[in-house]
């Protein structure tokens, strides 16, 4: 499900992940609950236990700041690289996140575009609110993973195939989670 705006971002993955859902809001609820998002929100026992799990070595290696779901796809580690606004937004980031003791680089938009850093890659993540014919719409989460180098896909195509599943889960449970919040914005 790809999107003009995802493919300014990440028109080569190497890696991706499509995800849908089709909720029963208006268009611009839906949109919204997804800008108004937080980490606080994914109440996922087990989405917080992969997220615990994915920050173990980390935590066994000393580190005292060990980054949560927030930071990674909400917030510190990711860049918001632009929106079509009411339609869909974008979000980056780029490092060595396949790594037991993951390394993020600093990007911005223009940045993000043209991130070759040897070694590394970049994730990029679609939120699109697409309107049904007669009611409701459709709510797709599209994750691309782009990467720099041979050496950085070979290891990134293990650590892809590990995880892919858990980001399965992930990917659904925040559907439903943005699918809640929209129908509770419709409420009031």
């Amino acid at each position: 499900m790809s999107t003009a705006l995802l493919d300014a971002f990440a028109p080569r993955p190497d890696f991706v992940l499509v995800e849908t859902s089709v909720v029963d809001v208006p268009p611009d609820a839906l949109y919204r609950a997804v800008g108004e998002l937080r980490a606080a929100d994914v109440r996922s026992p087990l989405v917080r236990a992969l997220v615990h799990a994915r920050s173990l070595p980390e935590t066994l290696r000393g580190h005292r700041h060990i980054p949560d779901l927030g930071e990674t796809m909400l917030g510190e580690r990711c860049a918001f690289l632009g929106e079509r606004p009411g339609q869909e937004m974008v979000l980056g980031a780029a490092g060595r996140f396949w790594a037991a003791i993951p390394e993020w680089y600093d990007v911005t938009a223009d940045s993000f575009r043209d991130f070759a850093h040897p070694g590394s890659g970049t994730i990029a993540v679609g939120f699109s609110v697409t309107p049904g014919e007669k009611t409701g719409c459709r709510l797709t989460i599209e994750t691309r993973i782009t990467v720099a180098d041979p050496a950085a896909r070979h290891a990134i195509a293990l650590y892809w195939h590990a995880i892919r599943p858990a980001a399965w889960i992930v990917t659904r449970v925040l559907l439903g989670t943005i699918a809640t919040r929209a129908a509770a914005l419709t409420r009031s």
